[in-house]
């Protein structure tokens, strides 16, 4: 069974946070949609070659974030999102906005610099 996204282990971050990231991922460029059936943490781990309690991490961390949810009897699927309104919206990103801009700042860039770079980032992401 071929993974419902791309997932490409690296080295240097834990690889639950990975796999998290790649379904966030996912559904951001739209190849995983609301409704769609996860794979079982056994076919997960089989398929990308980690312990399943790794992977039992990740699904864990997916369905605490709203991103999973479990029907009983019949597995995972991709819950339907619930889009916050703009002020909410900003308020969770708070936190990485804030990241971003220290980080971009200890980098010598500029707000233009950050500006350009998100534009190209969520451009790529989109053509994906």
């Amino acid at each position: 069974m071929a993974l419902p996204f791309p997932l490409e282990i690296r080295p240097g971050s834990p690889v639950y946070e990975q796999i998290v990231y790649a379904v966030k991922r996912a559904l951001a460029q739209g190849s995983l949609r609301p409704g769609d059936r996860f794979p079982s943490v056994r076919n997960l781990s089989q398929e990308i070659g980690v312990n399943p309690n790794t992977v039992q991490k990740a699904v864990g961390e997916l369905t605490a974030q709203g991103v999973l949810e479990v029907h009983a009897g019949q597995g995972c699927f991709v819950k339907a999102f619930e889009h916050p309104g703009k002020t909410d919206g900003v308020r969770e990103l708070h936190g990485l906005l804030e990241t971003l801009a220290v980080e971009a700042t200890r980098l010598g860039l500029s707000e233009a610099d950050v500006r350009k770079a998100l534009g190209a980032a969520w451009q790529r992401l989109k053509r994906e």
